[in-house]
């Protein structure tokens, strides 16, 4: 009885030493981006609006510095300086592409 029981204690001991399988999971994005390229210091203060929703200042998505990601499709991108739209354009971006619209002084 001993002898069964000591068996039992170190195979469970033994089997609390095994370590559980791990798994490395990366997830891709392969969203399309847009950046920009300006001429000027006043396009960089243009408002973004992509779809209808604004989403801040062409300066926070300059060409080499940061990519907006969104979901990739046929888009309306406008610029808007004082509430007035100075730019439109309609763009389609596809899946794991970049593109980099060139934006000029508009007003």
């Amino acid at each position: 009885m001993m002898r069964v029981l000591l068996v039992s204690m170190v195979c469970l001991i033994l089997a609390a030493c095994v370590q559980a399988p791990s798994r490395n999971t990366q997830v891709v994005d392969d969203r399309p981006g847009l950046a920009f390229e300006v001429n000027s210091v006043a396009a960089e203060y243009y408002e973004l609006r992509i779809d209808g929703v604004s989403y801040g200042y062409v300066r926070e998505y300059l060409a080499g510095e940061n990519l907006l990601k969104i979901i990739d499709g046929t888009h309306q991108v406008e610029l808007l300086s004082d509430g007035t739209v100075v730019f439109q354009k309609e763009v389609y971006l596809g899946a794991g592409t970049n593109r980099i619209l060139k934006v000029g002084n508009y007003d």
